[in-house]
């Protein structure tokens, strides 16, 4: 459950970062690219701490389902709100 979760966390404070920025740069892509592999990284390299057997499809579903819980809502009424209410840049 907790590497579900902070596995969650980790896709969901990456969209919230590329949500809230107009035009992503070079430096902003790179950063999360490597994000991720650190990420991947440390799961192989620390094996004793996650349970690689444990990370299967289904985990992934549920990482994919539960960051679009927690994404999805503030990114859709984001949308709304910048369709209703344009920003002048």
């Amino acid at each position: 459950m907790v590497t579900i979760t902070f596995s969650a966390l980790i896709v969901c404070e990456i969209l919230n970062v590329f949500s809230e920025v107009h035009k992503p740069n070079y430096k902003m892509v790179v950063s999360s690219v490597l994000t991720f592999i650190i990420y991947f990284m440390s799961i192989a390299l620390f094996r004793s701490y996650f349970d690689l057997s444990y990370i299967t499809w289904t985990f992934i579903l549920k990482v994919v389902g539960i960051t679009l819980a927690s994404w999805a809502p503030l990114h859709l009424t984001r949308l709304i709100y910048d369709c209703c209410d344009p920003s002048e840049h």
